[in-house]
């Protein structure tokens, strides 16, 4: 098979030039991915471009350089209609979602975005978070980030924390530790901290539960004291609040 270097160098430059122009076209925010949108119009024109780059028929070459042209007018042309349109923003882009209001998960509002309590326990810890409970806020931006409003008592600091950090020695409070979480038990962590089942479950019907799989999420820390979230069908946390 015989290959055109000469061709190949000419598409990857051209390929290069016309796919910087065309990012360039569409704006800033096209760079830093902002939203959904934004991430499924970069990759595609990053596989459009992959295209040019790979084929070695000229024809081919010319028809995807079109349709990455094509692509991207097209991008900027919803870009456009999005900053005039709100509801076109809210259908492309989503909205910002109330996932925790003061200390409770809105389990609709988790289901609605499908992120599993796994994945929002781990947002929280990159904020600097081990319980909900510390949480007034918590949205879930359009860009996957978690925006976050803390409760007025854990914006408090002594100066001892501002010294040598907060207390996690055996007999401090320390980080919580889940036990539970969508009704299944987390057995190593169970051992880890010492806890048995009967202890668990004298902790579930203390708070109004009859058995493991009434319980969302239940977390422990090294002074005993719990973080737990009951299945409530109609209480109050399930009403997503206006922000």
């Amino acid at each position: 098979m015989h290959v055109s270097f000469a061709f190949i160098t000419f598409s990857t430059l051209v390929t290069f030039s016309i796919l910087l122009l065309m990012v360039r076209w569409i704006g800033s925010t096209q760079l830093t991915q902002l939203t959904f949108f934004n991430w499924v119009a970069g990759a595609s024109m990053g596989n459009v471009a992959a295209n040019m780059l790979t084929t070695s028929d000229r024809s081919t070459w010319v028809s995807n350089c079109y349709a990455l042209i094509l692509f991207s007018g097209i991008s900027v042309l919803a870009a456009f209609i999005a900053i005039k349109s709100r509801q076109f923003r809210r259908v492309a882009n989503g909205e910002p979602t109330v996932i925790i209001h003061k200390g409770a998960i809105l389990r609709e509002n988790l289901r609605r975005t499908q992120v599993n309590l796994d994945v929002l326990m781990m947002l929280l810890r990159e904020k600097g978070y081990f319980s909900y409970s510390d949480i007034e806020f918590a949205i879930l931006e359009p860009t996957g980030n978690l925006s976050i409003l803390p409760t007025p008592q854990s914006q408090s600091v002594s100066k001892a924390d501002l010294v040598a950090g907060p207390d996690l020695s055996e007999r401090g409070q320390g980080p919580y530790i889940e036990l539970i979480v969508d009704g299944e038990v987390d057995e190593d962590k169970m051992n880890e901290t010492g806890h048995t089942r009967k202890w668990l479950m004298d902790e579930v019907i203390k708070h109004g539960g009859k058995s493991i799989e009434d319980v969302t999420y239940l977390a422990v820390n090294g002074e005993d004291e719990i973080v737990i979230d009951m299945h409530r069908r109609d209480g109050p946390d399930e009403k997503d609040p206006s922000i």
